[in-house]
């Protein structure tokens, strides 16, 4: 998984980037190359959130965000199944208590900040008390309080959401192997709508032309014979 983020967030830093030379190049007319280090590039995406206290000389703390390294920092386990769940701030914090009325509940977590100082407990004591109700059921409490949830799923179950399907998102294509089914473009422009190409061409379907191109072709060759 972590290989795959790295490849995904270096080709969209890439793709930035390259917007801003371009932008950089009408403004002045003037090209330059760009080099995007998939490691530098990563480091900057990590230490958005991780510099955290090594930021300051001398450091205030370790290079790390504590709520995401925090062990029980995890989808949260309900009565028959998973849900994923972000009581984050003092007005989520103060609905959920006062509408669930858990027994550990106490002043030590009434502020953001306290909750803080001790977020993995935190997180353990929320997790035993979400393991009461079932997810509907906390689903709609949540919806009611204005927390932000929702049921854990699968990636198989993007292929049958009723939103991605009722707004078209996936296209079926007829490729070589049969008809694919493809996930669609998730931008929406008002004058150059967006659209799936086509499958990625066979090993070699493009090889001639692009020896064609390069003067490097059939024709070439047997000119120089």
């Amino acid at each position: 998984m972590g290989t795959i983020v790295a490849d995904k967030v270096a080709c969209l830093t890439a793709l930035h980037a390259t917007t801003m030379a371009l932008f950089h190049r009408e403004r002045t007319g003037e090209g330059q190359e760009v080099e995007v280090a998939m490691f530098e590039t990563m480091a900057s995406f990590m230490l958005v959130e991780h510099a955290n206290g090594a930021m300051f000389d001398p450091p205030l703390g370790p290079a790390i965000y504590p709520r995401t390294v925090a062990p029980n920092r995890r989808p949260y386990r309900t009565s028959d199944g998973y849900i994923a769940v972000l009581i984050y701030n003092d007005r989520h914090w103060s609905a959920f208590v006062n509408a669930v009325q858990p027994p550990w509940a106490s002043d030590l977590h009434s502020t953001l900040e306290r909750r803080a100082r001790q977020i993995d407990t935190v997180y353990g004591l929320v997790a035993e008390t979400l393991k009461e109700r079932t997810t509907d059921e906390w689903l709609h409490l949540f919806r009611q309080l204005e927390i932000p949830a929702a049921p854990l799923q699968t990636p198989a179950a993007l292929f049958d959401n009723p939103h991605l399907n009722e707004i078209g998102f996936f296209e079926t294509l007829n490729t070589p192997h049969g008809p694919v089914r493809f996930p669609g473009v998730p931008t929406w422009f008002s004058r150059t709508a967006g659209r799936v190409a086509g499958p990625a061409p066979l090993l070699g379907a493009d090889t001639a032309e692009v020896l064609d191109e390069l003067g490097l072709g059939a024709d070439a060759a047997q000119g120089s014979a």
